[in-house]
């Protein structure tokens, strides 16, 4: 990989091999160098600090590297973002553009991955027929599950468990009813788009990378008007139900860690929610 630093402009700041955490840039002779560039894993973080753009980096699109506008950078508007944006599980028949779609993905493009792997991928599913499928699928298999618990060994292990106590359990009955009588999806929601944010299987913070990815999603998608809920009964149903992997293309050695519904909202909330106080632990003054 070709790394240059353009002599005629560079001013030895040294800000390059300062901010260089895998040793790419190194001072030599009182002067910034590209000593090895076989330990570059693309970062992009000496191009962004370089105050005279005095580097060339041919595994890198200097195009994508633009100047910041700090004036854009508004701490209130991220907060009220953060604060307003409300998992949302009623939505209007009403399709996300395709454009939209790939707008928020690509802003997702730039979380931040461990060793900048970028190794965290997409599958996006706007097929309605589908999206139910995969809905009655888990449904019906957590309503056989539920069954199940209700009468003979597994209600007593049900109940010698807790299990009976959960949340989930006691809803579930409520949820059957409602799902016969009005066909209501009480997993996916009915929302018009699926996403599912995906990584090697075996990669290193790979659910990390994907749950940065995902956080850079639902609030990007709130700034622009849209809904988005994280539906966990699906990741955790794409771990062994594997007709469920097959109907939703994951790819082989891939694994799902975030799944994510996405749509215009049916209504507002107008208000944000009350939150329990943040839990710290301060070492040090």
């Amino acid at each position: 990989m070709m790394i240059t630093r353009l002599d005629d402009r560079c001013s030895n700041c040294g800000l390059c091999a300062r901010d260089c955490v895998m040793g790419v840039w190194r001072i030599v002779d009182g002067k910034p160098a590209p000593v090895r560039p076989d330990m570059c894993n693309r970062c992009s973080h000496c191009i962004a600090v370089c105050p005279r753009d005095a580097i060339l980096h041919e595994g890198l699109d200097a195009a994508q590297a633009v100047k910041v506008n700090k004036n854009r950078i508004n701490p209130q508007a991220y907060r009220e973002i953060v604060m307003s944006r409300r998992s949302v599980r009623q939505y209007r028949d009403r399709p996300v553009p395709r454009e939209v779609i790939e707008k928020i993905l690509d802003l997702a493009r730039y979380s931040p991955t461990a060793s900048n792997d970028q190794n965290v991928g997409y599958i996006v599913v706007t097929d309605a027929k589908l999206i139910r499928k995969c809905a009655d699928d888990i449904f019906s298999f957590a309503g056989r599950w539920y069954d199940r618990t209700k009468k003979g060994i597994g209600r007593v292990i049900a109940d010698l468990t807790g299990i009976s106590l959960q949340r989930y359990v006691r809803i579930m009955e409520y949820s059957q009813q409602q799902n016969a009588e009005t066909g209501r999806d009480f997993i996916l929601h009915g929302a018009p788009v699926l996403i599912l944010v995906h990584a090697p299987a075996r990669a290193n913070y790979a659910s990390d990378n994907c749950a940065i990815a995902a956080t850079n999603i639902i609030n990007y998608a709130h700034a622009l008007g849209l809904g988005t809920c994280y539906i966990g009964l699906l990741t955790l149903a794409l771990r062994f139900r594997k007709n469920l992997m097959k109907m939703l293309h994951l790819p082989a050695g891939r694994k799902v860690f975030a799944s994510l519904v996405m749509g215009y909202p049916a209504y507002a909330h107008i208000k944000t929610v009350s939150r329990k106080k943040a839990n710290v632990a301060w070492i040090g003054k």
